[in-house]
């Protein structure tokens, strides 16, 4: 079996609410590789809060490089970042100042957890037309989805894609994030599971608990797809099957 692919992160040591250190960040690469997972996209939040610049990201990327290298583990981490929706997104994509998905076109969008923006659906539409294409984060957690899922159903007839976190389908994020996880499986909507990990104590990288519950749902073949198949898209560049 391939290993397994997380595609969001918050791994870089210092640029938001992810690992304040480089040993913290180095050992939650050790616990993915525990995990099985053996790509990594770090998604440092671009956000009303936080938006470190490209030249912060970078130099946190080598820290951890380096960090890794010391410590004499082998391990892939690729640049991204986790993306507020806003009005001026397609511009900061071409100016290049932020990060789609380990270079490719596919891009993670993050709605506001207190629902989505009414210019969401313009904004989606000039990132397709720019030929972008958004990976939704955390669709389970927001909470217009929490009170009526088959809204994303507009979105992903935009061509949008779908992600849950790991740690909703396990129950450690609330039931309202459960029990939507739970209900967008059966819908068939999501296309990527990730852990959007933040540290080594409390929300890691670990599909384990969460593969066995998707399995229960969609069955084993389909929750593997979650967090290889389909993840593996970005690498290839390639857009994941319409539903």
């Amino acid at each position: 079996m391939d290993g397994y692919i997380d595609t969001h992160v918050h791994i870089l040591p210092g640029l938001d609410d992810g690992p304040a250190t480089l040993q913290e960040a180095v050992e939650m690469v050790r616990m993915a590789q525990r995990n099985g997972i053996t790509k990594i996209i770090a998604t440092p939040h671009h956000n009303e809060y936080y938006h470190p610049q490209v030249k912060e990201i970078m130099a946190s990327l080598e820290l951890l490089n380096a960090g890794l290298k010391k410590a004499n583990i082998e391990f892939e981490v690729y640049l991204g970042n986790e993306l507020r929706i806003d009005p001026g997104l397609p511009e900061k994509l071409k100016s290049g100042e932020v990060f789609p998905m380990a270079g490719s076109r596919f891009i993670l969008l993050e709605f506001f957890f207190e629902g989505i923006p009414l210019y969401s659906e313009d904004v989606i539409f000039r990132l397709r037309v720019d030929g972008w294409k958004p990976i939704l984060a955390h669709a389970e957690r927001i909470y217009d989805i929490q009170r009526n899922p088959e809204r994303l159903k507009r979105f992903i007839d935009m061509g949008c894609m779908v992600q849950i976190n790991s740690n909703s389908l396990t129950g450690e994020l609330g039931r309202a994030s459960l029990d939507t996880a739970i209900y967008l499986l059966e819908l068939r909507y999501v296309d990527i599971m990730a852990s959007d990990a933040h540290s080594a104590s409390n929300r890691i990288p670990d599909f384990t608990g969460a593969l066995k519950k998707a399995a229960k749902i969609i069955g084993k073949e389909e929750a593997q797809k979650l967090v290889i198949n389909n993840p593996s898209k970005i690498f290839e560049g390639k857009q994941v099957s319409e539903k």
